[in-house]
């Protein structure tokens, strides 16, 4: 895969059409949401559940099974239009229709498989505690999103990409070296083929415990030198060694439960004046779940902000800095992040309401000065007099030793 030519206005062209897409399938999904539920559609869906199920406990499944595909079906040329031609168009995309519906129906497989029984579940615990159905609920999110966030990389993200072990000996060598002197073990590093979808690069570490693995994507693998490769692993091992996993895992706690005790406070007065034109008089009516779909978008929206400057401030730049500090290669460091702002095609210097609303991660540009800052640190400066003076030989700089 040959490098591609640095072209800052493409990239900015392309995140400008990403963010318009974002708006739109945002707003589009809210009209379809409020579809749902103008004209009793969702009540009458519900009832037509009730005629179908077998079982008066299969209503709920049966209920969120045709209400999660209608949704998919709904957003699919959405999707399409975001996920496949924009990407042909700016060069990214390396699938054909074929292979990117395959991934979309297996996504769709991983989302029923998830949706179904969790809305069931969630609508007995309303039933059960009208009162403290949002406090049960939320306190049940937190083991299932940590549960998933360590699951999801081994068992699910397997059914997208295939993963060999890197035969990089010498490339595996110095990632192992790397993350036992910060006491992760890494038990195998892997090759992931991301270059069957697309020409973006990525890399994470996943597995349960102190045993871990890291996946790399083939384009990044073909794209970095080993010194750039090292850095980006230093970054994921930040994330380790930080439990950034934890801090995030914990402020989604923190979200969930305010926002599924404000879900509770707007609900159930809309329902009561609107019941009419709903349909439905109780949140225990699984002809509710557009409304609280509806509503739990809404509030999520309004939380990313404050979600994504947690990433970008504690967690990303923390793990930036970890990475400098551990290979003391800010050159490898901005040379790999100009690479891949220029493989996925990022805006280096977003506006500050996109910058807050869509990034979890700092800019590439705020990433390159923060490294030059590092660079030109006095601890650096004390490192390069350090390597200059091992060059010269024992004579130069007396009592300088690393």
């Amino acid at each position: 895969m040959g490098r591609r030519p640095d072209d800052p206005e493409r990239a900015i062209r392309y995140s400008r059409l990403r963010e318009l897409l974002f708006l739109v399938d945002l707003v589009w999904g809210w009209l379809t949401l409020l579809v749902w539920l103008g004209g009793r559609r969702s009540a009458r869906w519900r009832a037509t559940a009730r005629r179908l199920a077998p079982h008066p406990r299969l209503v709920d499944p049966l209920h969120a099974l045709g209400y999660s595909l209608a949704q998919w079906l709904v957003g699919l040329p959405l999707a399409y239009l975001g996920g496949y031609v924009v990407e042909h168009r700016f060069g990214l995309s390396t699938q054909t229709r074929v292979g990117w519906l395959a991934d979309q129906l297996k996504a769709l497989g991983v989302m029923l498989a998830l949706e179904v029984p969790l809305t069931g579940v969630a609508y007995a615990i309303i039933r059960r505690s009208p009162r403290w159905w949002w406090l049960i609920l939320a306190a049940l999110a937190l083991p299932f999103t940590a549960l998933l966030a360590q699951l999801w990389p081994v068992l699910i993200a397997p059914l997208f990409n295939r993963y060999q072990p890197l035969r990089d000996a010498a490339l595996v060598e110095r990632i192992r070296r790397l993350a036992e002197q910060r006491g992760v073990r890494v038990s195998a590093v892997l090759r992931m083929d991301m270059s069957r979808q697309t020409r973006k690069a990525n890399a994470f570490f996943a597995g349960l415990g102190r045993t871990k693995r890291i996946a790399l994507a083939d384009t990044l693998l073909d794209e970095l030198t080993p010194d750039e490769i090292v850095v980006v692993v230093a970054h994921e091992l930040g994330h380790q060694v930080h439990r950034d996993v934890w801090k995030l895992i914990g402020l989604s706690g923190l979200a969930t439960l305010g926002g599924a005790w404000l879900l509770d406070r707007i609900a159930r007065p809309l329902i009561r004046r609107e019941r009419e034109r709903f349909g439905f008089a109780s949140l225990a009516d699984p002809a509710s779940l557009p409304l609280l779909t509806l509503l739990g978008s809404v509030l999520g929206t309004l939380a990313l902000p404050l979600m994504n400057r947690f990433s970008r401030e504690v967690v990303e730049k923390g793990a930036d800095r970890y990475a400098l500090e551990q290979t003391r290669r800010p050159d490898a460091f901005i040379s790999a992040m100009e690479k891949l702002g220029r493989m996925n095609l990022s805006d280096p210097s977003p506006s500050a309401l996109v910058k807050a609303v869509l990034y979890s991660h700092p800019p590439i540009a705020e990433r390159i000065r923060a490294a030059r800052v590092f660079q030109a640190s006095p601890s650096m400066v004390g490192v390069a007099a350090n390597l200059a003076s091992r060059a010269a030989g024992p004579d130069a700089a007396p009592g300088e030793r690393m």
